[in-house]
Parts: C-alpha cells; sequence; structure tokens
C-alpha cells in the first residue's frame, strides 16, 4: 500500500511538472545554491549500430502519435504533419519553461536537420547511455526523455536519432579517421580524454556554447576547462542535465527509516542537513546509536545478524575525503593543478578524520550486495553506495529509505561534496562535424529542456517514488548540485586510490606522499596540456 501510494504521489508530481503550469508544488531545483550549500512513441532498436528515431509528437500536443515514427529500416515516415496547436488549447503546457524557447534561441529553425547521437549499451543496463537519449521504457523518467525529445524536434524542426553500440567512442573515431560523417554527438567514458589528446573531438568552446548557462554542470566546466599552450580556453566533454549516468553514479548515503524510527536518534536528519549541522561527527554519533550488538560477542558483523550503525563498500573511503571539498587536482585560473600538494597539512587532517569515522564501531565494509541487503533487511541504519542503487531497490518490500549527502567535516565548511563514480559517461562532438555553430546551438537548446524535463523527472522518482518524502528530494537536489569531477580521479585515479589506501589502511601518509608524486604529477599534466595543444581542435 505505501509503495502504492509514493507511485501515485510520484506519478502526479511528474504529470504535473510536464503537462502544466500551475505547480503549486515547490521547485526542487531552488533549495540550494549551485554549489550544494543549504541557502511516448517506440521505436526498433539495433544494437549492432542501427539508428533509431525519436520524433513523434503524440504526447505533448495531442497530436497523432504516429506522426513521423521510424520505420524498421530506419527510414523516416513523414508522412504526417506537426504543428504547434492553437494558443488557447496549450496556454498552460506552453506556459511551462520546457515548452518554450529560451532568451537567445527564439528565432531557432534547424530546418528539418536531424541530429544522430550514437550512444552506448548492451554491456551493463544500469550504466547505458542510450535510454538518456531515447527509451520506450513506460517509466516517469522514460516518459520524460520521450517528451524532452518531442519538444525539441517540434519547436526547432529537426530530428533526433540514436546510434546504438557497444562501441560509440569506436563508431564515432573510426568516421573521424575515415573522413565520413554521420554521428554528431558520442557518450564515453573517462571524459573523452584519449580522443581530446588525440585531435580527434571539438574543443567545445569553438561551437559557441555558453558554459555559464544552469544547464551545463558548473563544476565540471569550472574543473576540466584548461587554458593550452596558446592561451585558448579548452574543453572537451560535455556534463548536462541530459546525463543521466551523472545522477545516477553520484555517491551519497542511505539511511532505513524503520532502523533510524527505532533508535535512540531523536534528531531530524533532514534538519541537520539543511542547517549546516550534518557533520562527520555527528554522523559517528548517529553510527554508534544506531548499531546493536546482537550476536553476544561484543563485535558487529552483519554475518552475525547484527544491526550495524553504517553498511559500506570499499569505495566510500572515496567518498569520505571528497566529503570534504578538497581536490586532489584542482583548477585554477584556467589551469590544472596538484591541488594536495598546496596545502598538505589540510589534506593529512582531512585524513585522520576520514580513518577515525572508517573505523568506528558499528562500521563495515561489505560486498556490493551485502550493503544493499543489509539496508533493505533492516541490518543497517546508513549505507554507502551510487544513488542508482535506489532504483535497483524499488520494488524492495517492507523498507522505506532516506537519501542523504555526505556530511561536512565542521559546520563552518562552505559546501556538501560528493564523487561522480567513474562509469559515469560524457559526450563530446567528432571532428567530422563540419557545421559546429549549428551543433552547438542544438547542445544548448537539447540541455536547456533537458533541465526542464529529464531532471525534474529523475529527482521526482529517486525521492517521491524510491524513497516516498519531500524531502529527500531536497537531498538528491543537494546531492546534485554538489557533484565533484577531480581530474586525480577521473584523469588519473592512482592518485584518489593512494588516498582512499590511507584511510582503510589506516596510514596517514600525506605529507610524504605529496612530495613523492608532485613531480609526476606535474609531468603528467603537462603531457595533457602539450597534447590538446598540437592535436586539438
Amino acid at each position: 500500500m505505501k509503495r502504492s501510494i509514493a507511485l501515485a504521489l510520484s506519478a502526479a508530481m511528474i504529470s504535473t511538472t510536464l503537462l502544466s503550469a500551475g505547480c503549486g508544488r515547490k521547485n526542487n531545483n531552488t533549495s540550494t545554491n549551485n554549489n550544494g550549500h543549504i541557502d511516448g512513441t517506440s521505436t526498433t532498436n539495433n544494437t549492432t549500430g542501427g539508428t533509431n528515431n525519436t520524433n513523434g509528437m503524440g504526447d505533448i500536443f495531442g497530436t497523432d502519435d504516429s506522426m513521423g515514427d521510424t520505420n524498421n529500416s530506419g527510414e523516416s515516415d513523414s508522412s504526417g504533419t506537426t504543428s504547434m496547436p492553437p494558443g488557447d488549447s496549450t496556454s498552460q503546457q506552453t506556459e511551462e519553461p520546457a515548452y518554450i524557447k529560451p532568451k537567445g534561441f527564439e528565432d531557432l529553425d534547424f530546418g528539418g536537420k536531424t541530429f544522430v547521437i550514437a550512444t552506448q549499451s548492451g554491456t551493463d543496463a544500469r550504466w547505458e547511455t542510450k535510454k538518456e537519449i531515447y527509451t520506450d521504457e513506460p517509466s516517469a523518467i522514460g516518459t520524460a526523455v520521450r517528451e524532452r525529445n518531442k519538444i525539441v524536434e517540434m519547436l526547432y524542426n529537426c530530428k533526433i536519432e540514436i546510434k546504438d553500440s557497444e562501441d560509440p567512442n569506436g563508431l564515432a573515431m573510426s568516421e573521424v579517421t575515415s573522413n565520413q560523417h554521420t554521428i554528431d554527438l558520442f557518450s564515453a567514458t573517462t571524459l573523452g580524454k584519449s580522443p581530446s589528446e588525440q585531435g580527434n573531438i571539438y574543443n567545445l568552446y569553438t561551437l559557441g556554447i555558453d558554459f555559464s548557462h544552469e544547464w551545463w554542470d558548473q563544476k565540471f566546466v569550472s574543473t576540466y576547462s584548461v587554458k593550452t599552450s596558446a592561451g585558448e580556453n579548452a574543453l572537451y566533454a560535455l556534463m548536462g542535465d541530459f546525463c543521466l549516468s551523472a545522477f545516477a553514479a553520484t555517491h551519497a548515503i542511505f539511511y532505513n527509516k524503520n532502523v533510524m524510527a527505532t533508535s535512540p536518534i531523536t534528531e531530524n536528519v533532514y534538519e541537520l542537513v539543511k542547517t549546516g549541522q550534518w557533520t562527520m561527527d555527528k554522523f559517528a554519533e548517529m553510527i554508534r546509536l544506531g548499531a546493536k550488538e546482537t550476536s553476544g560477542n561484543s563485535n558487529f558483523a552483519y554475518a552475525e545478524g547484527d544491526i550495524l550503525g553504517w553498511a559500506r563498500t570499499g569505495h566510500a573511503a572515496h567518498g569520505l575525503h571528497t566529503a570534504s571539498a578538497l581536490s586532489i587536482i584542482g583548477t585554477e585560473n584556467n589551469n590544472f593543478y596538484f591541488e594536495a600538494a598546496q596545502d598538505p597539512s589540510a589534506w593529512s587532517g582531512v585524513i585522520d578524520k576520514a580513518i577515525e569515522i572508517w573505523n568506528i564501531e558499528g562500521a563495515e565494509t561489505l560486498g556490493y550486495t551485502n550493503v544493499q541487503n543489509a539496508v533493505a533487511s533492516g541490518k543497517a541504519l546508513f549505507a554507502s553506495e551510487v544513488i542508482d542503487v535506489l532504483e535497483r531497490m524499488k520494488n524492495t518490500e517492507g523498507v522505506t529509505l532516506g537519501l542523504l549527502p555526505y556530511p561536512l567535516y565542521n559546520s563552518s565548511q562552505e559546501n556538501y561534496a560528493h564523487y561522480v563514480d567513474n562509469h559515469v559517461f560524457t559526450y563530446h562532438v567528432p571532428t567530422s562535424v563540419s557545421e559546429t555553430e549549428e551543433m552547438g546551438k542544438f547542445l544548448e537548446v537539447f540541455g536547456y529542456h533537458s533541465r526542464h524535463t529529464v531532471r525534474k523527472a529523475f529527482i521526482d522518482t529517486y525521492s517521491y517514488e524510491y524513497c516516498g518524502d519531500a524531502e529527500s528530494a531536497d537531498m538528491l537536489t543537494i546531492i546534485l548540485d554538489s557533484r565533484t569531477y577531480d581530474p586525480g580521479y577521473h584523469y588519473w585515479s592512482s592518485l584518489e586510490g593512494d588516498l582512499s589506501q590511507m584511510i582503510t589502511s589506516a596510514q596517514n601518509n600525506v605529507a610524504k606522499w605529496t612530495e613523492r608524486k608532485r613531480e609526476a604529477v606535474a609531468g603528467d599534466i603537462t603531457t595533457y596540456i602539450t597534447r590538446i595543444s598540437e592535436n586539438g581542435i
């Protein structure tokens, strides 16, 4: 019954977001500032490189749902016509930001152009980028993805196709080397480091994109916008509100509300978060209060049936040090630098505190499945994992979860901070594309309409359906607005691995480590800048 109510509430919230302007619910996107501090039609799928057209305007404007569908041969059936219905019949929905053109793009018309996006599928369904661009799933998020596409296609006179593959990067690079062009945009892991060094993807600043717009992840933009040897700004990867993998791959904390309710804890954890009092010390206090030893041997172990205060995988060590908002490699004046070496004492303090939290009584490191099982079965109060776990646990009966950010190191810390796992995909424009200004405009409007459809649907689904409360929507907004993308993890992952190892092994060697790594890190940064300067476009 409880899940049915949550589902009905979620559907109602998302329908309101997509179809009406008279929304009485608080806008989830305004509960924090930009850095996380409090203040449908179906297509035929071809996973071996075929294309799927996502047009068809039936759902949003009451037109024939068969208009413009792609047939099985990949040919577009354009026998129908689409146009905006008379103003009186759509006055409410067209007042919604999702249904209007953003400022500066009022006259944009692509003249019927088709934009082809190469997406990832076939390896791990949890991280497929295909579903970010088109999916026939009947979920609220799937519906929002299709609505986004239809809105863009109608407002700007264009078509969106996907070319589905296990290796979209390989498809795009093959076109570059063979001087062919069908793919306009493709998804890839590792933030596109290799193709940027090889000169096979565009410097996105040359496409005329204004990265100050809110639909671009501002932390990502500020981190990966770097100067070439010629002093030109360069950014090779897109991270926007259509990048659902970057939402789902964010590491956060869940808690079992039933375990919380039966524990000695009396404070409202959501209020602690909102007032900046959700700190590592408070987290440690609640871990102790929530843990319950039942096996009689004075040790806490999930395998013995004890209730853990905190169940986590080894990746939670990464989450702990990232929560400090310190960077391993930072970006200053559009230059990478070894930030950890600039203030090793601050980093040493973070590692000491993280070691303390890691080794607290009542916490245990488990495998992925056991972390989920522990919190689902009421054998853990808190659990650390990627947000995607909520989707995996959505059908678990008898458990109600809440969502929380990683704690601040102290109440004077300005921002919460979270890392995004390296399962994340970013998007890139191959140098085989010739009409770069047009591509830049498409990406802008695609990002804008994604923010007002897909992002909202994600927040509503993960909070109202998967968690079942409005407070989790606020928490999720805080988490998404405080994501970080440290080059010391995404570009040079061994650096992060060293720090997490210090935490799990309880050996704080930050001072010696920064001195030992200083020269190698400087060399890696120089090599990267040299390569994009010599080969980049």
